[in-house]
């Protein structure tokens, strides 16, 4: 997520500069690309986040059955 924001300051910097220097020094739609790349780096972090909770969320929880399959076998 780190990156996303690092990629976005980098478009606005990008977009400050057209203010600051006479005409176009980068072109509007570059910037507006490169919203999109933040964007979708944000979206690869948060699918990413989510994975990894769920594959803890699934471990522990094999974990668990598997403590409760060795006590059904003490009393069985």
């Amino acid at each position: 997520m780190a990156a996303s924001l690092l990629v976005f300051a980098f478009a606005v910097l990008l977009a400050s500069t057209n203010h600051a220097v006479a005409g176009d020094a980068v072109a509007p739609g570059i910037v507006l690309l490169i919203c999109g790349v933040a964007a979708g780096v944000f979206c690869v972090a948060l699918i990413v986040l989510v994975l990894r909770m769920l594959l803890a969320q699934a471990v522990a929880r094999d974990i668990e059955a598997a403590d409760m399959q060795a006590e059904l076998k003490e009393v069985i």
